[in-house]
């Protein structure tokens, strides 16, 4: 990705822009992207700041944040989006979400995991 996407506010106009939402989905998506921030960083066993996100992270977050979104947007369980000017009708979203949630799954496997150990002296 890039230093542009380094911040949970950008990877959110990122997901607007490059999904073509309406404005007023501004504020959940940024809580969405932060759910996806937290995802990874559970899972990888690195903290991950919400203004200095490495680049290593930024596509695996953004995949979990783009599968997230089309789940919230199509929580009528139609398939159909309608908000204020963008409509889109008879596409599957949850296979979408889905396709975008395995690519974040691949993305983080490849980033793997941190483990710490110990030993006792005991």
């Amino acid at each position: 990705m890039a230093d542009s996407l380094s911040t949970l506010g950008s990877i959110a106009t990122f997901l607007a822009s490059s999904l073509s939402l309406p404005v007023g989905i501004s504020g959940n998506l940024v809580i969405i992207v932060d759910m996806a921030r937290q995802h990874v960083a559970q899972y990888t066993g690195v903290t991950i700041g919400s203004n200095s996100i490495s680049e290593n992270y930024q596509g695996a977050i953004v995949d979990f944040a783009k599968a997230d979104l089309v789940d919230f947007l199509a929580m009528d369980g139609q398939g159909n989006i309608s908000l204020s000017d963008l409509s889109v009708g008879g596409i599957d979203l949850n296979m979408t979400s889905d396709q975008y949630r395995k690519l974040g799954e691949m993305k983080l496997q490849a980033l793997g995991k941190n483990y710490q150990f110990s030993q006792s002296l005991s």
